[in-house]
């Protein structure tokens, strides 16, 4: 073995990051502070930032890569392109992992399982939005058997050769959308399992301003529909979202289109009110559980928390059928499974 072999990175972590100087020091800072056994080599994606991102990267001293904006989905295909190990970790840029996290999730692969992926952590806990965000995913996480459908980039762990096969992430989304979703039903269509690693673990900033959150809750409605026209057998669930979790924004869209109705035909009314009260429901149930689960019982917030969220994705939805029809996500990326 040659020196440039041995000094050779073993794992690769890819970082795709635009307009985030602000959480990226505390994400590099703990990636230079892992245990992983071997040389860890880092590369950061600069996605067409406006700020000092790439400058904080460089002075980190890790391997800086720039493009023009086109979205997380092409930064990352582009990061593990550039990056050299066979074993390639994402994880996102307003995340901070723990210092055993690419020990436990590279460790989480094996010759049965080509994929990986962890758990959350939170960055910054006090926010009540915040706190019950993470409460509902460590809920949802502790029902998660060890071999699961999908994996979310924020903590993701793939060999090389497994991306190569399928393509990598499908740029057609353009924005963090359920890239990763769709990544993960083609690699788990191509015969690759994925291992939950539970304490393989990032923390990371959830929503603090309700605003933004249901703007983000949007989005997704809209793109999971593009997701689920491409995957219609995964629209049924898959493990970590369930029945109750697709029933609610129909339901929400159902309640808002029987009131605007509701004028001309009183019977509308009772279906635009029996609606609302279901989608209520299904978020008390949930909210429950939750703040069973977390033994907090400001994860009660949830229910109303959960309630609005259903209605910001059923609008997306509605546009998201807009998008199927005009063609968007249709392309797989190449290489990848029919």
């Amino acid at each position: 073995m040659t020196a440039s072999e041995s000094a050779a990175p073993k794992v690769s972590v890819v970082i795709a990051a635009r307009d985030a100087e602000a959480t990226l020091p505390a994400l590099l800072a703990a990636c230079a502070a892992q245990d992983h056994p071997g040389p860890l080599e880092v590369v950061v994606v600069d996605d067409g930032s406006t700020d000092d991102t790439a400058r904080v990267a460089r002075e980190a001293g890790v391997r800086v890569v720039q493009q023009e904006n086109r979205g997380p989905a092409a930064a990352r295909n582009r990061g593990w392109r550039e990056a050299r190990a066979p074993v390639v970790l994402f994880t996102d840029s307003d995340c901070v992992p723990r210092s055993d996290w690419a020990r436990r999730l590279a460790g989480g692969l094996d010759d049965d399982h080509a994929v990986s992926c962890g758990s959350y952590g939170i960055a910054n806990p006090g926010n009540l939005l915040a706190e019950t965000v993470h409460a509902e995913i460590l809920w949802r996480h502790s029902r998660l058997p060890d071999d699961v459908e999908f994996a979310g980039s924020y903590n993701l762990g793939v060999r090389r050769e497994a991306l190569e096969a399928v393509g990598g992430f499908d740029e057609a989304y353009p924005v963090p959308s359920g890239e990763d979703n769709d990544l993960s039903y083609r690699l788990r269509d191509a015969g690759h399992r994925i291992r939950f690693v539970r304490d393989a673990v990032v923390a990371h900033h959830h929503p603090v301003s309700l605003r933004r959150y249901l703007r983000e809750q949007a989005r997704h409605g809209a793109w999971r529909m593009v997701l689920y026209a491409r995957h219609p057998g995964r629209a049924r669930g898959d493990g970590y979202a369930g029945p109750l979790d697709f029933a609610a924004p129909p339901l929400a869209v159902l309640s808002v289109a029987a009131a605007a109705v509701a004028p001309f035909w009183y019977g509308a009314a009772i279906v635009a009110l029996l609606a609302f009260v279901a989608v209520a429901m299904i978020h008390d149930v949930i909210a429950l559980q939750v703040s069973r689960h977390s033994g907090h019982s400001g994860s009660m917030a949830l229910a109303a928390f959960g309630t609005l969220r259903a209605y910001a994705r059923g609008w997306g939805m509605l546009k998201g059928l807009a998008l199927v029809a005009s063609g968007a996500g249709r392309n797989a990326p190449a290489g990848s499974a029919p």
